[in-house]
């Protein structure tokens, strides 16, 4: 096996149109992949489409939702683009986690210790993918984990065991982090990689953008580019969102 060949079977292909492009011809396998953004750039789908991709090419997928449920993600995904995701649940290739389980129940948990939060969402990470052996792993999102921890230090020590419990396993992970409670930053810090998105204004447009912050061990593509999202999902157009 040749040095190329090496590198290109350690890329996992997101299957994103124009995505993969920007990153070199995917994530590297067995890393932790941040989308950055504020609310309603695209993260979720970004991540989904992740995962469904994955799935169509006989890949195992395990989605985690901090903060709503499978069912209400499953709706969107399947009215807004026809991405049958009970389908793919039932078949055994997506697995769901999401707020009603016990271990994710932020907002039932005020008498926990932030530490223990985490340290509890970690095991049940863990025991998941034992159980269901995905390849692919989309966490959305995890900035609620986090708010009650004032210590940089301890912030930064607490993101790092839950990347390293993601990279002991044989998969790929995204991970979407918020921009509205200040966490992103070190979020980002700890990741293998980091795309950020957001909303360009220009003339009377209103677009998303997509760059990438950082990959590590990889050249990118240093350009900012146009978002798009449609019926069949989200595109990176090869364009930039400052043209008008």
């Amino acid at each position: 096996m040749t040095a190329d060949t090496l590198v290109e079977s350690e890329r996992v292909k997101s299957g994103i149109p124009g995505y993969d492009e920007m990153i070199s011809g995917g994530y590297f396998r067995q890393t932790v992949n941040v989308i950055s953004g504020e609310s309603g750039t695209g993260k979720t789908i970004l991540g989904s489409q992740f995962l469904y991709e994955g799935a169509k090419k006989g890949e195992k997928g395990l989605c985690i939702m901090t903060t709503e449920s499978a069912k209400s993600l499953k709706k969107e995904m399947y009215t807004s683009f026809g991405w049958d995701f009970n389908e793919l649940e039932n078949s055994g290739m997506i697995s769901f986690v999401d707020i009603a389980d016990p271990e994710l129940r932020l907002q039932k948990t005020v008498d926990m210790a932030p530490t223990e939060l985490i340290r509890s969402f970690k095991n049940l990470i863990d025991r998941k993918i034992e159980e269901n052996k995905p390849a692919r792993v989309f966490i959305d999102s995890v900035e609620a984990l986090f708010l009650a921890i004032e210590s940089p230090f301890r912030l930064k020590t607490l993101i790092d065991d839950l990347f390293g419990v993601l990279r002991s396993h044989d998969v790929t992970s995204v991970i979407t982090v918020g921009t509205t409670f200040k966490v992103e930053s070190t979020v980002e810090y700890g990741a293998d990689s980091v795309t950020r998105l957001g909303r360009v204004v220009s003339g009377n447009n209103l677009q998303r953008s997509i760059y990438i912050a950082k990959l590590r061990g990889s050249n990118t593509i240093n350009e900012i580019r146009v978002l798009n999202i449609s019926d069949n999902g989200v595109r990176v157009l090869d364009q930039s969102p400052y043209i008008t």
